[in-house]
């Protein structure tokens, strides 16, 4: 089933458009390089910096080389080793004092002062865990493989959806009671191409239904999704290409490079990890 306006009304008004012309250009402002395969980024606005998850070696090999670097709000490396011991980091998400990271063992939380390891909580039978989003109580966790989202609050852990309905969830953003939800597509493939491609679906928390965005499905696979303003921006992994969703339609915001992961939005800019050139690139999104 597909959505198209109007909108459920959990997110009308979140999405409502205004008449104004809607964000359609993106300026790259900074790029920063030398990172080691950045799968995913935060904005830690308390603390005025962006941190960033570095898988390293990805897979098996690796081991516990993953870590987390933060970076200045202009594009400098602060600090390369942040936390440490984490394998493969990808998705993240902050409540309060204590940052959410979704790695190969769970979703790990770390403290936010120091960088050190507070705890990590399982989540039973996970098999590819990917992003991470909150409402600011609860972090939502993708399972990609597992065709699964996960909420994790207070500590404890469970099962929200597990349903084919679920098309390989990569990336998720939390908004007014829904999740949207970047899916790669059906039939995932030991090179990480699919069958099918998938594109923007949206998850009903509290009836724990999920549809396809009209006109935003069937051509891409998306690793991370955000917003700026009243606009749904997302990535197309394998060929680096920045999309925004509007009225039912696609349209393409930039072209960076291949490898093009979990993006992140504050305010105008739109920060977005490119694992396969190890950078990390800024963009100020305009009308």
């Amino acid at each position: 089933m597909q959505w198209t306006l109007p909108l459920p009304h959990a997110l009308i008004a979140a999405l409502a458009t205004t008449g104004a012309a809607l964000a359609e250009t993106a300026t790259e402002t900074w790029r920063l390089g030398g990172l080691k395969s950045p799968e995913s980024v935060i904005a830690d606005a308390a603390n005025g910096r962006l941190i960033v998850g570095n898988m390293g070696v990805f897979g098996p090999d690796g081991g516990t080389d993953g870590f987390l670097s933060v970076v200045s709000m202009d594009g400098k490396l602060v600090t390369e080793s942040f936390t440490t011991g984490l394998i493969d980091p990808k998705g993240m998400a902050i409540i309060g004092e204590s940052l959410f990271v979704v790695d190969a063992n769970g979703l790990v939380e770390v403290s936010l002062k120091d960088g050190t390891i507070i705890a990590t909580h399982v989540l039973n039978g996970a098999m590819f865990l990917n992003d991470a989003t909150t409402d600011g109580k609860a972090v939502y966790v993708s399972d990609l493989a597992g065709q699964t989202v996960f909420r994790v609050e207070a500590g404890v852990s469970e099962v929200l959806l597990r349903d084919d309905s679920l098309t390989l969830p990569n990336g998720l953003f939390y908004i007014n009671g829904s999740l949207l939800v970047g899916s790669m597509g059906v039939g995932l493939k030991p090179d990480f191409t699919v069958d099918t491609k998938g594109g923007i679906q949206v998850m009903d928390i509290g009836v724990k239904s999920v549809n396809q965005f009209a006109g935003a499905f069937g051509d891409y696979m998306v690793d991370g999704v955000a917003m700026v303003g009243d606009l749904i921006v997302f990535d197309d992994n394998p060929s680096g290409v920045i999309y925004t969703y509007s009225n039912d339609a696609v349209s393409k915001l930039t072209t960076l490079a291949p490898g093009a992961a979990d993006l992140f939005a504050q305010g105008d800019m739109v920060y977005v990890p490119l694992t396969q050139t190890g950078e990390l690139v800024a963009l100020k999104v305009s009308p």
